[in-house]
């Protein structure tokens, strides 16, 4: 493990060293939103917990983010606090609210709420800039230093992703987290062992929404805006889609399907308006041919090597 993030990191180093501004902001923005696939994957995954609702979480943060950046500057440490109270707050009015339901009526709150955020972040023009969203974003700092241009935020990226990482993975690995997978599997027998499956689902939505809401804060830099469309139910569609694409159950395919979706989306749309008919052949294609996304035929591959 020690390795690969070694390598990981070289490699971050390398890039930025390379590469232009566009495709530094193409690999932050893969970066961020396979961040938040990630701990979409710690509900869906290993929770069994299908949501809606996921980018309302995300673009939440984003949005306080922004709104923060505006009235106080773009501080890193500033705006990841402000991203990871937002998405944890969330995800706790969330969970109030979703958890206590089966699973057809969870899918069903998570979108009302997850909508709910939306009508606030489209109507309340005077704060969230309505349709139009927020622009205008200082650069990024850290205290005294200015971090302006695509390569210091890229770098931030490379390195929030390795940290979220290393935490959604210790988490899976606790107890807490082997628990989680118990009341996916086993709810009857996980509640009559003492556990309170409610207790168990909700800590691991608020370190979703944690995690979410880091990756969210730094999400409106990398266009130097945010609008309503990144708390809209389609943005957590296409998590979703994302993460089947990528592979469910393996917290790096998140990486891998937002680096297929951006890549259609990105690169395909310049040569048709259909690029989501690309998407949905891609979706079909993994479901039918590698049912563990491409993270599992990836591990199928190599022999079972983790």
């Amino acid at each position: 493990m020690t390795r690969a993030v070694l390598a990981a990191a070289l490699l971050a180093v390398v890039t930025a060293v390379l590469a232009d501004d566009f495709l530094l902001r193409f690999l932050a923005e893969i970066l961020l939103l396979g961040i938040a696939v990630m701990s979409l994957d710690l509900l869906i995954g290993f929770g069994g917990l299908v949501s809606l609702g996921h980018a309302a979480l995300f673009g939440g943060a984003a949005y306080a983010a922004a709104i923060a950046a505006r009235a106080w500057g773009g501080d890193v440490l500033l705006m990841l606090g402000a991203g990871i109270a937002t998405g944890t707050l969330l995800a706790a009015a969330m969970g109030v609210v979703i958890l206590r339901s089966g699973q057809l009526f969870l899918l069903i709150l998570t979108l009302l709420t997850g909508q709910m955020v939306w009508e606030v972040a489209f109507h309340w023009r005077d704060v969230t800039g309505g349709a139009d969203g927020l622009r205008g974003l200082p650069a990024l700092s850290f205290g005294p230093w200015a971090l302006p241009g695509a390569q210091p935020l890229f770098l931030l990226a490379v390195l929030l992703a390795i940290l979220a990482w290393l935490v959604a993975r210790s988490y899976v690995a606790a107890p807490i987290g082997r628990a989680l997978v118990g009341t996916r599997e086993q709810p009857i027998r996980m509640s009559a062992l003492g556990y309170s499956l409610f207790a168990v689902r909700f800590r691991a939505l608020l370190l979703a929404g944690a995690i979410a809401g880091a990756a969210g804060a730094l999400y409106p830099f990398v266009n130097l805006y945010v609008g309503p469309q990144s708390v809209h139910w389609t943005q957590s569609a296409a998590m979703v889609i994302m993460l089947v694409i990528g592979g469910i159950g393996s917290l790096w395919g998140g990486f891998l399907g937002a680096a297929v979706y951006l890549g259609i989306q990105t690169y395909l749309s310049a040569w048709t308006d259909r690029w989501q008919l690309c998407v949905g052949l891609v979706f079909v294609l993994t479901v039918l041919l590698l049912p563990n996304g491409i993270a599992g035929g990836m591990r199928r591959w190599r022999g079972g090597a983790e």
